[in-house]
């Protein structure tokens, strides 16, 4: 079988080709910066190029940062439009999916080994094993995206959502303050617009410019040509700059809240899987602060005692997409090949 799968995002597309049916098994994957193509299907041909890759292929299925509607995407952080008609009339397939990018994630997760993940927070020893109830899947990376993993007896089923454009809501005054802060510049505050990469550099510009925490002066100037999540986020982890240190505090206290809001809308679960490029870089972090964490995920209420018996697993396989992606590609194949 052919296989073109992909995992688009609001900074990367990540595409693979993958043909497992030969003597000799093939396999090529390339990543692509968006901001230096028009479209999704400049990115396609150079990597087709590059690899003399032949059209038709089998099946192709991309996984997008964005709500899949009537087999089209608007992405939400990147200026792309696309189709499932205008992708196949361009590579010559009849089967090819678009699906959202947290969908393909959930394709995934059923069958990661337990070295492809990291405990962020322990949940009850006798609480269901994932195989046998709900989960639920959330990425920080860009944007901010959640998916629902339904178990159905012998299979899973993934939801997608647009959690990343829910409403902001403060658990602490600081926060309080953030949120004021915030509504001066615009009206709706989204997680989103705090939990992802631009979300660090404003919570950085938070406590520089409204707490009057002092800014490094070799890290103003560096901020001036890097990207500020990744600056800000290396300081951080190296503990080595007071301003970068109190920015991801208050990011990982409003993720770990965010968390458990989202599980709860999901609820019940037997798992929650944090997935995508910010998490995976902060990870020492986020083990350091595993207590404080698991307290904000928790302090729901009368739900404290469900969500404390909820294990919080991070994804540290960053291929997790593109696989999921080849996943849904070769279930859905056979699906439509069996129809």
């Amino acid at each position: 079988m052919r296989i073109l799968a992909g995992d688009i995002g609001g900074t990367n597309t990540r595409l693979v080709y993958v043909k497992d049916d030969a003597e000799a098994p093939i396999r090529y994957e390339k990543t692509f910066p968006n901001m230096e193509y028009a479209s999704v299907i400049e990115v396609v041909e150079e990597f087709l190029s590059c690899y003399g890759i032949k059209r038709p292929f089998d099946v192709v299925c991309l996984a997008v940062a964005g709500p899949v509607i009537s087999g089209a995407v608007s992405f939400t952080n990147l200026s792309w439009d696309i189709s499932e008609e205008v992708l196949s009339n361009a590579l010559q397939t009849t089967h090819l999916f678009l699906i959202n990018d947290l969908v393909a994630t959930g394709f995934a997760i059923p069958v990661l080994n337990d070295t492809a993940m990291v405990s962020i927070k322990q949940g009850r020893s006798d609480y269901p094993p994932q195989a046998e109830a709900d989960a639920v899947v959330i990425g920080i990376g860009t944007g901010l995206g959640a998916a629902h993993l339904v178990w159905l007896g012998d299979h899973y089923r993934v939801f997608s959502s647009e959690a990343g454009h829910a409403a902001f809501a403060p658990e602490n005054e600081i926060q309080v303050r953030l949120l004021r802060w915030m509504q001066r510049q615009q009206s709706h505050i989204s997680v989103e617009l705090l939990l992802s990469g631009r979300g660090i550099y404003t919570l950085y510009q938070f406590f520089r410019d409204e707490v009057g925490l002092p800014e490094a002066r070799s890290i103003g100037l560096a901020l001036q040509s890097n990207d500020p999540a990744q600056l800000i986020s290396e300081h951080a982890v190296a503990a080595d700059d007071s301003l970068c240190t109190q920015t991801l505090n208050c990011f990982i206290d409003i993720y770990a809240a965010v968390v458990g809001d989202i599980a709860l809308h999901y609820y019940p679960l037997s798992a929650v899987y944090l997935v995508g490029g910010i998490p995976a870089k902060i990870l020492s972090l986020l083990i350091s602060r595993k207590q404080l964490f698991a307290e904000q995920f928790c302090n729901k209420g009368s739900m404290h005692g469900n969500l404390k018996q909820l294990p919080v697993k991070l994804v540290v396989d960053d291929s997790v997409g593109r696989d999921g992606a080849i996943i849904y590609a070769r279930h859905h194949f056979s699906v439509a090949a069996k129809g």
